[in-house]
């Protein structure tokens, strides 16, 4: 039972060789003495990728190309290296300091498949297991750990370096009870509210769109207006509506996010740099706009990267959006929907992608599978070494024009747990 624990604990699966450990040493190259790997819980690691003007990845560059500021100030770059399928070098070593990751974890990379069940609708989950059986079936690597996300949990309480077992994960992915379908479905009933922002308004006390809507409502079908009572009935019921849908959307929208912290915590344990890949329809961000740099941050300094996917696709550019196939008429309107700024926060802030208004997701995921092939590792010692909780903003700048550079933007300054070797199959 404890071993079971702590296999949950760690998310990490233990089984068949000896432990890849955290203190392995890198051979020097001529000249040089061998750093020490080991986790050093002050240093920061940004992990760059670099674009040019085509969209192809800059190869050849050096810590000499870049700049690091935290909370403005330029801070000395430690250590520099490039992840790749095929190095041709083994980095810039610096002997006095203590590196963050070692060589033999280089290799390995983690992926999560984050199933945000809450705003998924069963519409389009059997696509998107598709899509993520391909990714998986088509990139991961005997030396790669992953893992499935799903309705609060983690498929068998462990990531795991055996393909057929994510799979099986993925494929057991079930629809939620409650979903963004079946949260938006009432406000397609009469009487109808045309969308989120209208709910928001409602709810925040707009007497002036209530008493509208209600209007709307019973000129639109008198009918039904008569049978809930008359206009002032309805608005009565409009106001209810919206309280109701808020209220919903706020703790889905909580259970994202806490599930979103207990995945990076755990990760944490984990060298090097991890892919989460959150799969989901956007959530409800007005309440938790101020904590998700934070969570962000959070995510960051566990070295988490995170890739979203807006699964509504097409459905969600043109303005309207369909709550459910299933459902006669037309969606509703879109107009100030604010559910994808989450998601492009989360991704913006831990240096991943945002995909959205597409409805070719396995193309999405496998952009992913590059940018976890080939990168740039930089580490540096910031000269505030307080670990007080706080959140640091990261910029990173190149002296080369032309270039797209896309890295992390923060972290959250916190403790880093001791490593957790990790052996696979």
């Amino acid at each position: 039972m404890m071993i079971r624990i702590a296999v949950m604990v760690a998310l990490c699966v233990l089984c068949g060789r000896p432990d890849l450990t955290a203190t392995a040493q890198q051979k020097p190259r001529d000249g040089q003495q061998p750093g020490t790997f080991k986790s050093y819980t002050s240093l920061v690691e940004v992990d760059i990728i670099v674009k040019d003007k085509d969209g192809r990845f800059v190869a050849g560059l050096t810590s000499d190309d870049f700049e690091v500021l935290e909370a403005g100030k330029p801070q000395p770059i430690q250590h520099f290296y490039l992840v790749t399928e095929n190095p041709t070098s083994s980095g810039e070593i610096n002997a006095q300091v203590v590196l963050p990751r070692s060589p033999d974890q280089r290799e390995r990379r983690v992926f999560v498949i984050v199933f945000d069940s809450e705003h998924l609708a069963a519409t389009n989950l059997g696509r998107l297991k598709k899509a993520a059986s391909d990714f998986v079936r088509e990139h991961f690597r005997p030396s790669d750990l992953g893992g499935v996300f799903s309705n609060g949990g983690l498929w068998h309480g462990r990531m795991s370096s055996d393909r057929q077992e994510v799979l099986a994960g993925i494929r057991a992915v079930t629809p939620a009870f409650e979903t963004t379908a079946s949260r938006i479905r009432p406000l397609l009933e009469f009487p109808r509210i045309e969308g989120e922002f209208d709910a928001i308004r409602i709810d925040a006390g707009d007497q002036r769109l209530l008493d509208d809507t209600a209007q709307r409502n019973c000129t639109d079908d008198p009918d039904a207006c008569a049978r809930e009572g008359g206009a002032e009935y309805v608005v009565d019921k409009v106001q209810q509506k919206a309280r109701q849908f808020i209220e919903d959307s706020r703790r889905a929208t909580s259970s994202t996010i806490d599930a979103l912290g207990y995945i990076a915590s755990n990760l944490a344990r984990l060298e090097g740099r991890k892919t989460m890949l959150l799969l989901s329809e956007g959530f409800f961000v007005d309440d938790v706009r101020g904590r998700l740099p934070q969570v962000a941050g959070q995510a960051s300094r566990a070295g988490i990267t995170i890739y979203t996917l807006n699964v509504r696709g097409t459905d969600g550019a043109g303005g309207r959006m369909f709550a459910d196939a299933s459902l006669p008429g037309s969606g509703l309107s879109l107009r100030a929907d604010t559910s994808e700024e989450g998601l492009d926060v989360l991704s913006a802030e831990t240096g991943g992608i945002s995909f959205r208004h597409s409805d070719n997701f396995s193309l999405a995921l496998s952009s992913v599978a590059s940018d976890t092939s080939t990168y740039y590792v930089l580490a540096y010692s910031p000269e505030n070494t307080t670990l007080d909780g706080s959140f640091r903003r990261i910029e990173l700048k190149t002296k080369w024009k032309g270039l797209t550079v896309r890295a992390r933007r923060g972290y959250v300054a916190s403790p880093l747990p001791p490593p957790k070797p990790v052996r696979t199959k």
